[in-house]
Protein backbone atom coordinates (compact mmCIF):
# COMPACT_ATOMS: atom_id res chain seq x y z
CA UNK A 1 0.00 0.00 0.00
CA UNK A 2 1.23 3.71 -1.06
CA UNK A 3 1.14 5.91 2.00
CA UNK A 4 0.77 9.85 0.36
CA UNK A 5 1.94 13.02 2.40
CA UNK A 6 -0.79 14.89 3.33
CA UNK A 7 -1.07 18.15 1.58
CA UNK A 8 0.57 20.98 3.06
CA UNK A 9 -1.10 23.48 4.91
CA UNK A 10 0.16 26.46 2.89
CA UNK A 11 0.29 24.49 -0.49
CA UNK A 12 2.96 25.26 -3.28
CA UNK A 13 3.91 27.86 -0.49
CA UNK A 14 4.94 25.62 1.95
CA UNK A 15 6.72 23.45 -0.33
CA UNK A 16 8.72 26.28 -0.70
CA UNK A 17 9.64 26.82 2.67
CA UNK A 18 10.35 23.30 3.04
CA UNK A 19 12.55 23.83 -0.22
CA UNK A 20 16.09 24.33 1.45
CA UNK A 21 17.53 25.59 -1.77
CA UNK A 22 14.62 28.54 -1.77
CA UNK A 23 16.22 31.91 -0.28
CA UNK A 24 13.40 34.08 -0.99
CA UNK A 25 9.53 33.44 -2.07
CA UNK A 26 7.93 36.65 -4.29
CA UNK A 27 4.18 35.64 -4.90
CA UNK A 28 2.27 37.86 -6.98
CA UNK A 29 -1.31 37.26 -6.98
CA UNK A 30 -2.91 35.60 -9.43
CA UNK A 31 0.21 36.90 -11.59
CA UNK A 32 3.52 35.01 -11.30
CA UNK A 33 5.76 33.66 -8.45
CA UNK A 34 9.41 33.79 -8.26
CA UNK A 35 12.04 32.18 -6.15
CA UNK A 36 15.54 32.92 -5.45
CA UNK A 37 18.09 30.75 -5.23
CA UNK A 38 21.43 31.56 -4.86
CA UNK A 39 20.68 35.50 -5.35
CA UNK A 40 19.19 34.52 -8.73
CA UNK A 41 15.57 34.97 -9.40
CA UNK A 42 13.73 32.58 -11.43
CA UNK A 43 10.00 31.75 -12.38
CA UNK A 44 8.44 29.21 -11.30
CA UNK A 45 4.80 27.75 -12.87
CA UNK A 46 2.79 28.19 -10.04
CA UNK A 47 -0.34 30.80 -10.36
CA UNK A 48 -2.50 31.22 -7.27
CA UNK A 49 -5.83 33.16 -6.90
CA UNK A 50 -6.11 35.80 -4.29
CA UNK A 51 -8.43 33.77 -2.04
CA UNK A 52 -6.11 31.23 -2.10
CA UNK A 53 -3.35 33.62 -1.07
CA UNK A 54 -5.09 35.39 1.30
CA UNK A 55 -6.02 31.75 3.30
CA UNK A 56 -1.65 31.41 3.43
CA UNK A 57 -1.72 35.13 4.20
CA UNK A 58 -3.95 34.19 7.56
CA UNK A 59 -1.96 30.98 8.75
CA UNK A 60 1.41 32.67 7.80
CA UNK A 61 0.79 36.15 9.73
CA UNK A 62 -1.48 33.54 13.31
CA UNK A 63 0.64 34.07 16.36
CA UNK A 64 2.08 37.03 14.50
CA UNK A 65 -0.03 39.52 16.46
CA UNK A 66 -0.84 40.68 12.90
CA UNK A 67 -3.08 40.53 10.09
CA UNK A 68 -3.93 41.73 6.98
CA UNK A 69 -6.93 43.67 6.05
CA UNK A 70 -8.36 46.92 4.58
CA UNK A 71 -7.19 48.87 7.91
CA UNK A 72 -3.98 46.93 7.56
CA UNK A 73 -2.74 46.57 3.70
CA UNK A 74 0.82 46.26 4.77
CA UNK A 75 2.03 43.55 6.76
CA UNK A 76 5.26 42.68 7.93
CA UNK A 77 6.26 40.12 10.65
CA UNK A 78 8.46 37.03 11.47
CA UNK A 79 7.57 34.16 11.38
CA UNK A 80 8.45 31.02 13.78
CA UNK A 81 11.30 29.86 11.87
CA UNK A 82 12.89 33.57 11.88
CA UNK A 83 11.81 34.22 8.25
CA UNK A 84 10.60 37.52 7.52
CA UNK A 85 7.43 37.89 5.75
CA UNK A 86 6.13 41.01 3.81
CA UNK A 87 2.35 41.04 2.56
CA UNK A 88 0.60 43.77 0.66
CA UNK A 89 -3.18 43.95 -0.19
CA UNK A 90 -5.90 46.06 -1.11
CA UNK A 91 -6.41 49.17 -1.47
CA UNK A 92 -2.53 49.43 -1.74
CA UNK A 93 -2.73 47.11 -4.92
CA UNK A 94 -5.30 45.99 -7.42
CA UNK A 95 -8.39 44.83 -6.36
CA UNK A 96 -8.03 40.90 -7.42
CA UNK A 97 -4.32 41.38 -6.73
CA UNK A 98 -2.54 40.17 -3.23
CA UNK A 99 1.35 39.76 -2.86
CA UNK A 100 3.10 38.10 -0.55
CA UNK A 101 7.33 38.08 0.10
CA UNK A 102 8.57 36.04 2.23
CA UNK A 103 12.75 36.29 2.75
CA UNK A 104 13.42 32.80 4.44
CA UNK A 105 15.74 32.62 7.73
CA UNK A 106 18.64 30.88 6.95
CA UNK A 107 22.02 30.22 8.98
CA UNK A 108 23.65 33.18 9.43
CA UNK A 109 27.39 33.61 10.89
CA UNK A 110 28.53 33.31 13.92
CA UNK A 111 30.79 35.55 14.43
CA UNK A 112 33.71 38.36 12.20
CA UNK A 113 35.68 35.06 12.13
CA UNK A 114 33.16 32.97 10.05
CA UNK A 115 32.92 35.93 7.87
CA UNK A 116 36.36 35.57 7.12
CA UNK A 117 36.03 32.34 6.07
CA UNK A 118 33.37 33.06 4.24
CA UNK A 119 35.28 35.45 2.10
CA UNK A 120 32.51 38.51 3.11
CA UNK A 121 35.77 40.29 5.56
CA UNK A 122 39.64 39.98 5.54
CA UNK A 123 41.34 39.55 8.57
CA UNK A 124 42.70 43.04 8.87
CA UNK A 125 39.29 44.24 8.18
CA UNK A 126 37.75 42.02 10.96
CA UNK A 127 40.24 42.93 13.69
CA UNK A 128 39.55 46.80 12.81
CA UNK A 129 35.59 46.11 13.24
CA UNK A 130 36.28 43.95 16.45
CA UNK A 131 38.25 47.07 17.54
CA UNK A 132 35.65 49.23 16.68
CA UNK A 133 32.99 47.53 19.31
CA UNK A 134 35.55 47.30 21.77
CA UNK A 135 36.02 50.63 22.00
CA UNK A 136 32.24 51.81 21.76
CA UNK A 137 32.70 53.36 18.15
CA UNK A 138 29.23 53.82 16.32
CA UNK A 139 29.06 52.11 13.27
CA UNK A 140 26.31 52.79 9.94
CA UNK A 141 26.22 49.30 7.65
CA UNK A 142 25.08 50.34 4.73
CA UNK A 143 24.39 48.18 1.14
CA UNK A 144 21.10 47.00 -1.00
CA UNK A 145 18.63 44.82 0.39
CA UNK A 146 19.42 41.20 0.70
CA UNK A 147 23.16 42.38 0.94
CA UNK A 148 23.95 40.52 4.43
CA UNK A 149 23.38 43.58 6.65
CA UNK A 150 21.83 42.22 9.62
CA UNK A 151 23.87 39.09 9.37
CA UNK A 152 27.18 41.49 10.11
CA UNK A 153 25.42 43.84 12.13
CA UNK A 154 24.44 40.61 14.45
CA UNK A 155 28.38 39.29 13.83
CA UNK A 156 29.34 42.83 15.52
CA UNK A 157 27.22 42.80 18.47
CA UNK A 158 29.20 39.44 19.26
CA UNK A 159 32.15 41.70 19.62
CA UNK A 160 30.69 43.90 22.29
CA UNK A 161 32.22 43.72 25.58
CA UNK A 162 29.57 41.46 27.88
CA UNK A 163 29.29 44.55 30.51
CA UNK A 164 27.85 47.00 27.79
CA UNK A 165 24.09 47.09 27.84
CA UNK A 166 22.55 47.18 24.05
CA UNK A 167 18.84 48.25 23.19
CA UNK A 168 17.94 47.69 20.26
CA UNK A 169 14.84 49.11 17.66
CA UNK A 170 13.15 47.16 14.92
CA UNK A 171 10.25 47.13 12.83
CA UNK A 172 10.43 43.05 12.99
CA UNK A 173 12.69 41.19 15.06
CA UNK A 174 15.71 39.95 13.18
CA UNK A 175 18.57 41.06 15.41
CA UNK A 176 19.77 37.61 16.91
CA UNK A 177 22.66 38.18 19.22
CA UNK A 178 22.94 36.34 22.74
CA UNK A 179 24.00 39.22 24.80
CA UNK A 180 24.07 39.35 28.76
CA UNK A 181 22.40 42.38 29.07
CA UNK A 182 20.15 43.14 25.73
CA UNK A 183 16.65 44.29 25.34
CA UNK A 184 14.49 44.30 21.98
CA UNK A 185 12.10 46.01 20.76
CA UNK A 186 9.63 45.98 17.71
CA UNK A 187 7.11 48.56 16.55
CA UNK A 188 3.18 47.96 16.64
CA UNK A 189 0.92 48.95 14.08
CA UNK A 190 -1.88 50.76 14.87
CA UNK A 191 -4.68 48.34 15.98
CA UNK A 192 -8.96 48.22 15.51
CA UNK A 193 -8.90 46.67 18.84
CA UNK A 194 -7.61 50.33 20.02
CA UNK A 195 -3.94 49.72 20.38
CA UNK A 196 -1.90 52.64 19.47
CA UNK A 197 0.77 52.93 17.13
CA UNK A 198 4.19 52.24 18.50
CA UNK A 199 6.69 53.63 15.80
CA UNK A 200 10.65 53.30 15.22
CA UNK A 201 11.06 57.39 16.71
CA UNK A 202 8.82 56.05 19.63
CA UNK A 203 11.23 52.96 20.34
CA UNK A 204 14.76 54.92 19.89
CA UNK A 205 13.07 57.69 22.01
CA UNK A 206 12.09 55.20 25.09
CA UNK A 207 15.55 53.55 24.35
CA UNK A 208 17.41 56.65 25.30
CA UNK A 209 15.55 55.81 28.58
CA UNK A 210 16.89 52.56 29.35
CA UNK A 211 20.48 54.21 30.26
CA UNK A 212 22.01 52.14 27.10
CA UNK A 213 25.42 52.01 26.20
CA UNK A 214 24.75 51.12 22.65
CA UNK A 215 21.44 51.80 20.58
CA UNK A 216 20.66 49.55 17.31
CA UNK A 217 18.40 50.31 14.85
CA UNK A 218 17.28 47.39 12.74
CA UNK A 219 16.69 49.95 9.68
CA UNK A 220 16.92 53.54 9.19
CA UNK A 221 14.55 54.70 6.35
CA UNK A 222 12.75 57.37 7.49
CA UNK A 223 12.29 60.35 10.46
CA UNK A 224 13.74 58.08 13.45
CA UNK A 225 16.97 58.92 11.69
CA UNK A 226 16.78 62.07 13.55
CA UNK A 227 16.12 60.60 16.90
CA UNK A 228 19.15 58.03 16.47
CA UNK A 229 21.27 60.76 15.90
CA UNK A 230 19.74 62.71 19.05
CA UNK A 231 20.44 59.45 20.93
CA UNK A 232 23.77 58.88 19.29
CA UNK A 233 24.87 63.05 20.80
CA UNK A 234 23.65 62.09 24.56
CA UNK A 235 26.41 59.98 24.83
CA UNK A 236 25.85 56.43 24.01
CA UNK A 237 27.33 54.43 20.82
CA UNK A 238 25.29 52.82 18.30
CA UNK A 239 25.13 50.26 14.85
CA UNK A 240 22.28 50.97 12.40
CA UNK A 241 21.93 49.80 8.77
CA UNK A 242 19.99 51.53 5.76
CA UNK A 243 19.93 51.16 1.99
CA UNK A 244 22.87 52.82 -0.05
CA UNK A 245 24.97 52.18 -2.78
CA UNK A 246 28.36 53.67 -0.89
CA UNK A 247 29.58 54.99 2.43
CA UNK A 248 29.21 57.96 0.90
CA UNK A 249 25.70 57.98 0.66
CA UNK A 250 24.49 56.42 3.00
CA UNK A 251 26.13 59.23 5.11
CA UNK A 252 23.44 61.47 2.62
CA UNK A 253 21.03 59.86 3.34
CA UNK A 254 21.12 59.87 7.20
CA UNK A 255 20.79 63.52 6.43
CA UNK A 256 17.48 63.14 3.95
CA UNK A 257 15.82 60.76 6.48
CA UNK A 258 16.37 63.30 9.24
CA UNK A 259 15.18 66.86 7.20
CA UNK A 260 11.59 64.03 7.32
CA UNK A 261 11.45 64.40 11.31
CA UNK A 262 10.03 68.26 10.72
CA UNK A 263 10.00 71.58 9.17
CA UNK A 264 12.30 73.36 11.67
CA UNK A 265 14.96 70.65 10.85
CA UNK A 266 18.46 72.86 9.61
CA UNK A 267 20.30 70.65 6.92
CA UNK A 268 24.15 72.20 8.39
CA UNK A 269 22.98 70.87 11.93
CA UNK A 270 22.23 67.82 11.15
CA UNK A 271 25.24 67.31 8.54
CA UNK A 272 27.37 68.48 11.72
CA UNK A 273 25.49 65.96 13.57
CA UNK A 274 25.98 63.15 11.52
CA UNK A 275 30.14 63.98 11.19
CA UNK A 276 30.29 64.08 14.90
CA UNK A 277 28.73 60.97 16.02
CA UNK A 278 29.12 58.24 13.25
CA UNK A 279 32.61 56.86 13.53
CA UNK A 280 32.51 54.29 10.82
CA UNK A 281 30.44 53.82 7.83
CA UNK A 282 30.68 49.95 6.48
CA UNK A 283 29.30 49.13 3.07
CA UNK A 284 28.53 45.56 2.00
CA UNK A 285 27.41 44.10 -1.04
CA UNK A 286 25.84 40.85 -2.91
CA UNK A 287 27.46 38.99 -5.77
CA UNK A 288 25.33 36.18 -6.63
CA UNK A 289 25.61 33.63 -3.24
CA UNK A 290 28.48 35.69 -2.18
CA UNK A 291 28.09 39.02 0.00
CA UNK A 292 31.29 40.96 0.32
CA UNK A 293 32.17 44.08 2.21
CA UNK A 294 33.78 46.69 -0.34
CA UNK A 295 34.31 49.44 1.86
CA UNK A 296 34.92 50.52 5.97
CA UNK A 297 35.34 54.12 5.79
CA UNK A 298 36.23 56.72 8.91
CA UNK A 299 34.44 59.57 9.54
CA UNK A 300 36.77 62.44 10.50
CA UNK A 301 36.98 65.74 11.31
CA UNK A 302 34.92 67.76 8.41
CA UNK A 303 36.47 70.02 5.84
CA UNK A 304 33.36 71.12 4.33
CA UNK A 305 29.69 71.60 5.07
CA UNK A 306 28.44 70.43 1.51
CA UNK A 307 30.14 67.28 0.97
CA UNK A 308 31.01 64.55 3.42
CA UNK A 309 34.88 64.26 3.45
CA UNK A 310 35.48 60.39 4.44
CA UNK A 311 38.73 58.45 4.90
CA UNK A 312 38.96 54.92 3.40
CA UNK A 313 40.61 52.54 5.63
CA UNK A 314 40.05 49.14 3.28
CA UNK A 315 38.37 49.16 -0.09
CA UNK A 316 38.12 46.96 -2.72
CA UNK A 317 40.73 46.29 -5.25
CA UNK A 318 41.55 43.98 -7.95
CA UNK A 319 42.87 41.99 -5.23
CA UNK A 320 39.97 42.26 -3.19
CA UNK A 321 39.37 44.35 0.10
CA UNK A 322 42.51 45.82 1.37
CA UNK A 323 44.44 48.17 3.34
CA UNK A 324 44.37 51.40 2.12
CA UNK A 325 47.49 53.12 3.80
CA UNK A 326 45.10 55.36 5.95
CA UNK A 327 44.99 55.63 9.78
CA UNK A 328 41.88 57.11 11.40
CA UNK A 329 43.08 59.78 14.07
CA UNK A 330 41.62 58.40 16.99
CA UNK A 331 42.63 57.44 20.14
CA UNK A 332 40.18 55.07 20.66
CA UNK A 333 41.71 52.30 17.55
CA UNK A 334 44.94 50.68 17.77
CA UNK A 335 46.23 49.73 14.56
CA UNK A 336 48.56 47.63 15.76
CA UNK A 337 46.00 44.61 15.49
CA UNK A 338 44.60 45.34 12.03
CA UNK A 339 47.04 47.37 10.05
CA UNK A 340 49.71 45.09 7.75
Amino acid sequence: MTVTAPPHRLGFLGELLDDPTVEEIIVIGGHRTFVVRNGIKELVPIVADTSTLRRFADQLLAGTGRRVDLSSPIVSAQLADGSRVHITGPPVTHPDRLNIQIRKFVVTATGLDELVERGTLTPPSAALLHDAMCSDLSVLVAGAPGAGKTTLVNCLLREVPPDRRVVTCEEVFEIDADLPDMTQMQTRDAGLDGGAEISLRDLVREALRQRPDRIVVGEVRGPEALDMLMALNAGCSGIATLHANSARDALEKVVSYSVLAGQNVAIPFVRRTVASVIDLVVFIRRTGRNRIVEEIAFVPEQLSEEVFTLQPIFEMGPSGLHWTGSTPDDPRLDPTGWRP
